[in-house]
């Protein structure tokens, strides 16, 4: 029996969440800290000026332990699409340029690449349709023109990982950039960007990261960032550095860290604060920690497969194997009745392009595989 890695959430009121994937719920050191924020702004005296400075720092360093990185490297985000769009949009393109991709990621990582289109830049996709593709295959879509290869760390709709090692140093070889989103990872699978080839990682905070909506972060690496042209001259940028008592004051800092691409308003306080929390959280539990109790339900999920009217459509064992777990009934015109069903029973998956989709996370417990099951079973 697996038990709860941890108890700090919910109540659930009786239901079972198993849909991180989509959101993942705030534990209650990060509601405790928005229930903060809201008393502070309710009564503002409480807040000192220091905190337009401390909250975003916090948060960055939190972020950057949790993923191997300096300070310096980290940019605060309200999406992992704001991160992508600092690349795109901050890169200097020209006429016949190539963006390599992979057919079935999600649409995140594809779009921001999509309106370089009217400066003349070709999009590639590349693969089947259902995002299995490796180092090989992207080194193979690799062309003389080609500027930048981005892809998800794990593929939303079809639930496998791909080994970011193998193609970031394909990439690296070729003279590439490398850019990840990691939304469906980060959390749930240890990262250290330092030992990566990769050169810019993109990712959203209410996911696996437990944190609010319209968070996330990105990393940068110095020899990239040394290449965009997408600085956003928030006043807090140049306060960062004089404190609130010097505000009438129009000049920049001479600013290279990724700070300088965060976006408006990085003191964000109902938001910021409690992701910092959660990020927190996770990293005294251990992301390492963490992700062998996700695996370990896992196990149990697709252990109780077997000789079922379910089949598995997400990779089974291996590095490929991600937390996400797709599956199907035999009769895949049932599935949209099953999903109904679990609904009904309060047992929360998602449902994505017809197929079933389970996402656990340190808060469940082998008691949840169990009622889960026990549903398939009786809906099948």
């Amino acid at each position: 029996m697996t038990a709860a890695l941890d108890r700090r959430f919910g109540p659930f009121d009786g239901g079972v969440w198993l849909n991180c994937a989509h959101q993942g719920p705030l534990p209650h050191p990060a509601r405790d800290a928005a229930l903060d924020a809201v008393a502070a702004k309710t009564a503002p005296a409480r807040m000192t000026d220091e905190a337009f400075t401390d909250v975003p720092a916090r948060l960055r360093s939190a972020l950057a332990r949790l993923i191997g990185a300096n300070d310096d490297d980290v940019l605060l985000a309200n999406s992992t699409s704001y991160t992508l769009n600092v690349v795109a949009q901050g890169l200097a393109w020209r006429a016949g340029d190539e963006v390599v991709c992979v057919d079935g990621d999600f649409p995140a990582t594809v779009l921001p690449w999509r309106t370089l289109q009217d400066k003349g830049v070709r999009v590639k996709l590349i693969g089947d349709g259902d995002a299995r593709i490796d180092a090989d295959t992207v080194a193979a879509a690799i062309g003389p023109r080609t500027r930048v290869v981005c892809l998800s760390w794990v593929f939303s709709f079809f639930g496998h990982a791909v080994d970011i090692a193998s193609i970031a140093r394909a990439t690296r070889e070729h003279d590439v950039w490398c850019v990840i989103n990691a939304s469906q990872a980060v959390g749930a699978r240890p990262l250290n960007v330092a030992s990566l080839d990769i050169d810019a990682l993109a990712c959203c905070g209410f996911k696996w990261l437990c944190g609010p909506y319209a968070t996330g972060f990105g990393w940068l690496r110095p020899q990239l960032r040394a290449q965009l042209d997408y600085p956003q001259p928030h006043w807090l940028r140049a306060q960062s550095a004089r404190g609130l008592d010097r505000a009438l004051d129009y000049s920049l800092p001479d600013n290279v860290t990724a700070s300088a691409f965060d976006v408006f308003a990085n003191a964000n306080f109902f938001n910021y604060a409690p992701l910092a929390a959660a990020v927190e959280m996770l990293g005294d539990i251990g992301i390492e920690r963490i992700a062998a109790h996700d695996q370990q339900l896992i196990d149990e999920l697709i252990q109780s497969l077997e000789g079922s009217k379910y089949e598995l459509l997400s990779p089974a064992s291996g590095e490929q194997r991600s937390t996400l777990v797709y599956l199907s009934h035999r009769d895949a015109a049932a599935n949209e009745r099953i999903a109904q069903g679990l609904k009904q029973r309060r047992i929360a998956i998602a449902q994505r392009e017809g197929r079933l989709r389970v996402a656990p996370h340190l808060y469940n417990s082998t008691a949840d595989i169990t009622r889960l099951t026990e549903a398939l079973s009786e809906l099948g």
